[in-house]
């Protein structure tokens, strides 16, 4: 996954020192000084000063007065940022926030389907039909390690919520499209089979009729078969 930010010189500071932090190169509680930053990467306190801007932001680290800036320990950390995704990604610490999706997942994607099959529209049943083509000719013209399967995975679950027509399930979904791509990319190593798609042409299907109870329950199935994915997934590659 590609960082969202633009490459200047407080980016760059910001991606080393974030991909250090969340490696663990940077160990929790050490202390960052400004003019150990300005002499390492030869800038300005300024530019300095805006990266560590950004870092705060992200909740990898905290200024203190007199001290200097501390790096924070995880759970402090805004593990939905999407540039902290990719860096744990980077590091291969995602995983771990690949098995928290699954159980969010659990938890909510079955409710969203079950709205979205009660107030989708002809755009969304469009959109949704669309994603699964897209998913279906990646898988079948390209292989199961195709990323547009990835892509269009993501474009289908953004279309169910946006189906939704609720303005809050929608911003919390959209939360965690940037860790369904992680997931994506994590099991096209392990799948083979086009079993998921005939998981998603399922769920499609019951909100084409407007049955909420199908739509819930086509659901569970296809987050039950995402969970099993990605569980050997990480026996495979358990780094």
């Amino acid at each position: 996954m590609k960082t969202k930010m633009a490459r200047n010189l407080p980016t760059q500071i910001v991606i080393s020192l974030g991909n250090q932090i969340v490696s663990g190169q940077v160990a929790p509680g050490s202390v960052i000084t400004s003019d150990v930053l300005e002499a390492q990467f030869g800038v300005s306190r300024t530019v300095v000063r805006e990266a560590l801007k950004v870092l705060h932001d992200k909740g990898l680290t905290r200024a203190r007065t007199k001290t200097g800036t501390i790096v924070l320990e995880r759970h402090e950390w805004n593990l939905l940022d999407p540039d902290v995704i990719s860096w744990l990604q980077a590091s291969g610490l995602g995983r771990e926030l690949v098995r928290d999706l699954e159980e969010v997942r659990a938890s909510y994607e079955p409710w969203v389907a079950r709205i979205a099959a009660k107030r989708r529209g002809s755009k969304d049943i469009s959109v949704l039909t669309n994603s699964l083509k897209k998913m279906t000719d990646a898988f079948y013209q390209e292989g199961p390690q195709s990323e547009a399967i990835g892509e269009a995975d993501a474009a289908f679950h953004q279309a169910l919520l946006d189906a939704t027509q609720n303005e809050l399930m929608k911003r919390i979904g959209k939360l965690f499209i940037p860790l369904l791509k992680i997931r994506d990319d994590m099991v096209r190593h392990v799948v083979d089979d086009g079993d998921f798609l005939i998981q998603h042409q399922a769920v499609l299907d019951a909100i084409v009729e407007e049955d909420a109870d199908l739509a819930e329950a086509a659901m569970k199935v296809l987050l039950s078969q995402a969970i099993q994915a990605s569980t050997d997934a990480r026996k495979k590659s358990p780094r």
